[in-house]
């Protein structure tokens, strides 16, 4: 839902943002079947203290769902989006595109789980526009030529699916002006992601050191947003006054940051995660695990440059655990060594790759 929200704010596409609102409405179904299931099995008190960190995971991610929805507002109600709105979502570390599939090209016709595009390119298909609606696919959906795709991941990646799809990819040149405000708001959008990232793993591997990274990203994120509101006042009064339009972006991408340090306030408390947790993990599309790097494995005394786990896998190095260190969003430079931990975002059959290229001394090929 964060993902097709801010997709439709950058296309400013109408029909996008319905998508988001029916799963906002979902989601509401969703919260209200959990809360009855919740209610039916909480039957003692011991059984109620451990249901407490699962509600609060829930109330987390229905308040997500709803910022999700506040976010599409401008887009539904017709009110324009800045253009600096746009080049700031451009800015960020993941990029967004449109592709439309060409008769002949190698997607058309042909199972998404087979293109196999997150664990190969980093690239993954948010949704699927057919006749005049979006859908959001599965590994089973099997594009048509016409259909129109929303993706998201690398620079390289997307001008790779754009050959295959027999379109040409044409980056974005964000505007130079208000250069201060863009950067900005990039960087608030990618702590915000980060953010529920980092949250969810905390819970999903019981580790209580990336939630206390998330405190700390939305104390970053506040200073950000401070000077994001100080910058933007400073130019209303020079009348540019549709700026303050991003404001409400801000501050939804705020309550994102919130609710995601709400989930990872379960393990700074020293709660433990329920043990149905570990069902949830098994069961979602995306996947978060921890890889450990062998002795004579390819991955060993090569950089996170070298090795573009992104872009060749459709895995995001969320931190590495190093003992009792923990670097987070490790760098292009950073080495990785033997004894590494990796925590891991993507695709199932992403990270099924790095495990084999973290235990192994011969890379696929």
């Amino acid at each position: 839902m964060v993902d097709l929200a801010l997709a439709s704010l950058y296309f400013e596409d109408e029909e996008l943002a319905n998508l988001v609102r029916r799963l906002e409405e979902r989601m509401d179904e969703l919260s209200y079947q959990f809360f009855q299931c919740a209610a039916v099995v909480s039957r003692s008190r011991e059984e109620a203290k451990r249901l407490v960190g699962l509600l609060q995971i829930a109330v987390s991610a229905e308040n997500i769902s709803n910022a999700c929805g506040d976010l599409i507002t401008p887009v539904l109600k017709r009110m324009g989006v800045h253009p600096l709105l746009k080049d700031a979502l451009a800015s960020a570390s993941e990029k967004l595109a449109k592709i439309k599939i060409r008769e002949g090209s190698h997607l058309a016709n042909q199972r998404l789980g087979d293109s196999k595009l997150p664990s190969t390119l980093g690239v993954w298909v948010l949704a699927i526009k057919r006749g005049e609606s979006y859908e959001i696919p599965n590994k089973d959906t099997i594009p048509e030529p016409n259909d129109l795709l929303v993706v998201k991941g690398p620079l390289e990646g997307l001008r790779k699916v754009c050959k295959m799809c027999g379109e040409t990819f044409k980056p974005p040149s964000p505007s130079a002006k208000f250069r201060t405000i863009r950067k900005t708001l990039a960087k608030m959008r990618d702590a915000a992601l980060l953010s529920v990232d980092l949250a969810y793993s905390s819970v999903l591997l019981n580790l209580p050191e990336p939630a206390q990274l998330v405190g700390e990203i939305e104390e970053k994120f506040d200073r950000l947003s401070y000077k994001l509101w100080a910058e933007t006042l400073k130019l209303a009064k020079k009348g540019e006054k549709e700026l303050a339009s991003m404001l409400e972006t801000v501050r939804y991408l705020e309550r994102i940051t919130d609710s995601a340090d709400l989930i990872a306030d379960l393990m700074v408390r020293g709660i433990e995660p329920h043990p149905v947790l570990a069902e949830v993990v098994e069961e979602t599309d995306e996947k978060i695990s921890r890889i450990q790097v062998k002795p004579g494995s390819v991955l060993e005394n090569r950089t996170v440059g070298e090795l573009n786990l992104w872009a060749t896998t459709g895995t995001y190095i969320l931190f590495l655990e190093r003992g009792e260190e923990f670097i987070y969003t490790p760098s292009a430079r950073t080495k990785i060594l033997v004894g590494d931990r990796l925590v891991l975002r993507g695709s199932y059959a992403g990270i099924e790759k790095v495990r084999r290229l973290a235990e192994a001394g011969v890379p696929e090929a």
